[in-house]
């Protein structure tokens, strides 16, 4: 299964919707995705995973990579990911530096 990324920009935050699978293939195009909405700039990233079927430690690498370019007060907010998903996100330590949350209402 290929990759969908759809990026929604807002006044507060920008969100990424992602479906299907963020592989080796995959995570590229992801990676090119964050570059260019103005990580340096961004105070909040949305990462919408309700449709991710699969993340891959090079989808992993794509979300430190944004992390790290963002501002330190920034958030990285991960939505709707499945168990799966979120455990990997929470084994690999990543989970100390995104915010999971199962929907956008839980959000503050």
């Amino acid at each position: 299964m290929s990759l969908s990324i759809n990026v929604e920009s807002q006044e507060t935050h920008v969100s990424i919707f992602l479906a299907g699978q963020v592989d080796t293939k995959s995570a590229p195009e992801l990676l090119e995705t964050l570059t260019g909405i103005g990580l340096p700039e961004l105070q909040e990233l949305r990462i919408h995973a309700v449709e991710l079927t699969f993340l891959s430690s090079a989808g992993l690498r794509a979300l430190v990579y944004a992390k790290q370019k963002m501002p330190h007060s920034s958030r990285l907010i991960l939505v709707g990911g499945s168990e799966e998903i979120n455990a990997t996100v929470i084994r690999t330590g990543l989970g100390t530096a995104v915010t999971i949350v199962s929907s956008i209402d839980e959000i503050d």
